[in-house]
C-alpha cells in the first residue's frame, strides 16, 4: 500500500482508510475501488518515469477522447510522482497550429490518451510544496484563443477544500462525471470526489435520457451540468426526481426560468460561478438557497474574495456593477510563458453584490453591445428569451450596422415552431427598447464548445446571415 504523501493524493488517503470503497464506477459500470486505485496510480508513475522519462516537476501531456480507469489512474499516477498534468482536448491538439501548437510541444512534447498498466512498484514521489505546479489547462477559448492556465498544489486543494464545504459532499456521494476531464469543471469532479472518499460515476459524452435516468432511479446524488444540458434533461424526463444532494450548474448563465423549472421537477440546483483561473468554483450557491434576482450564483466561497472595481480598480459599494475581481488560495498564479500574475484576477465579468452578499454575475464586459449609443447586457436578453415557452438556448451578438454602429441580433434554438415576429413582440413587452433584437435566426441548435459554452465567434458567424424583422 502506498502511504499517503501528499496533500493532494486523496486516493492514496481513501485506500488507507477505506480501500474496498468504490472510488470509479466505468462508462461499462466495472467498478474499482480505491484499493485497486492505488495500485493502479503507483503502477502508472512508475511507467510515466520508466517509459517516458517523466520526473517529479516535470509535465506529462494528456489528450483523452474517453474517460477510462487507465486514464484515471495515469492522472493520479502523474500527480504522485510529482509531476504535472497538461490534459488537452483532443480534437484541439490535432487542429491546434501555429504560436499555440509550438507552446504545447514545448511544455509537453509527448501527450498519450491513457497507460496499458500492470501493477508495479511507484516511482517515489513526495510532500509537494503549494506552489509547486500541479495541472495546466487551457481556458475554454470562448473569448479568444485558449491559453494554458498554471494550476499548482496549493490552488486544487484549497479549491477542493472549499467546495465541499460549499456542498456537503461525503464519502456516501456518487458524483455524475460527463463534463470534459480537459476542463476544469470535469477534472475537479476527479478531486473532489476523491478528497471526500466518494464514487465517480462516468457517463462517456452527454446523454440527456441516460443522465436523466441516473437522477431518476437514485444511482448519482450529486451531477455537474452546464445550463444546455439542464435544459435538455428536464425536456427528456420532467420528474419528478428525489434523493439528489446537488446538480451543481455551471459554465455558463443560469436564468431564473430554467432554474425555478428544475427546482419545480425537485432538483437541487446549485448555481455555481468559476472559471480556469480560480481552479473552478468562486462562488456557489447555498444549497436550499431559493435565490434572488437574475443572474445570482450565491456568495464566495472560504477563503475567496471577491470585489466588485470600476475602470480604473477601485472597489465599488455593495449593490454597485463593475468588473469581478477574484483573491484568493485556489487563484492560478498565472499562465505558461508569460509573466507571473501580479495581484488579484481581473475576470472581465461584471456583476454586483446583492445585499446578502450574493454574486450577482450579468455578463462578460466585452460583450456588451453598444448600439445606436445605448448599451445592451447580452445576457439580460438572452435571460428573458429562454424564458419563451418554445426556446432552448438564445445567444445574442452584434452584427456591424452603418446606421447603428452595432444590430442586437439573436440566433434562438427553439424547440418548437415559432416565428422571430413572435419573439420579437415577446421581447418588446419585457426589454427596453434598445435592448430588444433587431435581427433574428432560428436554428435547430446553437454552436457549442466541448464544455457546453456557446462558441459565441460561430454564432455571430451565424448572426451575420439574420433577418431583420422592424
Amino acid at each position: 500500500m502506498v502511504h499517503h504523501r501528499s496533500e493532494t493524493d486523496w486516493p492514496a488517503a481513501a485506500a488507507e482508510q477505506a480501500p474496498d470503497t468504490v472510488a470509479l464506477i466505468d462508462d461499462g459500470g466495472a467498478a474499482v475501488t480505491y484499493g485497486e486505485l492505488d495500485v493502479l496510480a503507483s503502477a502508472a508513475s512508475h511507467r510515466l518515469h520508466a517509459t517516458f522519462g517523466i520526473a517529479p516537476g516535470a509535465t506529462m501531456g494528456f489528450a483523452p477522447r474517453h474517460v477510462r480507469t487507465d486514464l484515471v489512474a495515469a492522472l493520479w499516477g502523474a500527480w504522485r510522482l510529482g509531476a504535472a498534468a497538461f490534459v488537452v482536448d483532443p480534437d484541439l491538439l490535432a487542429s491546434t497550429r501555429g504560436a499555440l501548437r509550438a507552446r504545447l510541444d514545448r511544455v509537453a512534447p509527448a501527450f498519450i490518451s491513457g497507460l496499458d498498466l500492470e501493477p508495479g512498484d511507484a516511482t517515489p514521489g513526495g510532500a509537494f510544496p503549494p506552489d509547486q505546479l500541479h495541472s495546466v489547462l487551457l481556458t475554454s477559448g470562448s473569448h479568444g484563443e485558449p491559453r494554458p492556465v498554471r494550476l499548482t498544489h496549493g490552488n486544487v486543494a484549497h479549491a477542493v477544500r472549499a467546495s465541499r464545504a460549499r456542498l456537503g459532499n461525503d464519502a456516501g456521494d456518487r458524483w455524475l462525471l460527463i463534463l470534459p476531464v480537459f476542463h476544469v469543471g470535469g477534472l475537479s469532479v476527479l478531486w473532489r470526489s476523491a478528497e471526500a472518499g466518494g464514487t465517480v460515476v462516468v457517463h462517456d459524452g452527454f446523454d440527456a435520457a441516460r443522465v436523466a435516468g441516473a437522477m431518476r432511479r437514485g444511482e448519482v446524488t450529486v451531477v455537474s451540468l452546464v445550463p444546455t444540458m439542464l435544459h435538455r434533461v428536464l425536456q427528456t424526463d420532467p420528474g419528478p426526481y428525489r434523493g439528489l444532494r446537488a446538480v451543481l450548474v455551471g459554465g455558463a448563465p443560469l436564468s431564473r426560468a430554467l432554474r425555478e423549472r428544475a427546482r419545480d421537477a425537485g432538483l437541487p440546483v446549485v448555481p455555481t460561478y468559476g472559471m480556469t483561473e480560480t481552479c473552478s468554483q468562486v462562488a456557489t450557491a447555498v444549497p436550499g438557497d431559493p435565490g434572488g434576482s437574475e443572474g445570482t450564483v450565491g456568495p464566495p466561497l472560504d477563503g475567496i474574495d471577491i470585489d466588485i472595481v470600476d475602470g480604473a480598480g477601485r472597489a465599488l459599494p455593495p449593490g454597485s456593477v463593475g468588473e469581478i475581481v477574484v483573491t484568493g488560495p485556489s487563484v492560478s498564479p498565472g499562465y505558461l510563458g508569460e509573466p507571473p500574475r501580479d495581484g488579484p484576477y481581473h475576470t472581465g465579468d461584471l456583476g454586483r453584490l446583492d445585499e446578502a452578499r450574493r454574486l450577482v454575475v450579468l455578463g462578460r464586459s466585452d460583450d456588451i453591445i453598444v448600439t445606436g449609443g445605448e448599451k445592451v447586457l447580452p445576457a439580460a436578453v438572452e435571460a428573458v428569451l429562454e424564458a419563451h415557452p418554445a426556446v432552448d438556448r438564445v445567444v445574442v451578438v452584434a452584427v456591424p450596422d452603418e446606421e447603428w454602429g452595432a444590430r442586437v441580433t439573436a440566433v434562438v434554438a427553439a424547440t418548437a415552431d415559432v416565428e422571430p415576429a413572435a419573439l420579437r413582440a415577446w421581447a418588446r413587452e419585457r426589454l427596453a427598447r434598445h435592448a430588444v433584437p433587431k435581427r433574428w435566426l432560428i436554428v435547430p441548435e446553437l454552436p457549442l464548445l466541448a464544455n457546453g459554452k456557446v462558441d459565441r465567434e460561430r454564432a455571430t458567424t451565424l448572426g451575420d446571415t439574420a433577418v431583420a424583422v422592424e
